[in-house]
């Protein structure tokens, strides 16, 4: 059995591999295996990108997935 913070750790490298996923847009959330996953992301495309890559995750029990598309994210954001 995985931890919560394994699954994390996994869950938020998968995700930081996507192209047209900026991580910091999206928080991730693991609770007794059950990942959360908010925030926003550019299109509803790459919603479904997400949601597919997270499922991959080995260990996870279940995953709920709010993520909003927003056209601001998904840009690499300059301060």
């Amino acid at each position: 059995m995985r931890t919560d913070a394994e699954l994390k750790a996994d869950v938020m490298e998968r995700l930081d591999a996507i192209p047209a996923v900026n991580a910091s847009d999206i928080e991730v959330d693991v609770d007794a295996g059950v990942v959360t996953l908010s925030g926003n992301v550019d299109t509803r495309q790459t919603r479904f990108q997400v949601e597919r890559t997270a499922r991959r995750v080995p260990g996870i029990r279940s995953l709920a997935v709010s993520l909003k598309p927003n056209q601001m994210a998904g840009k690499k954001h300059h301060h």
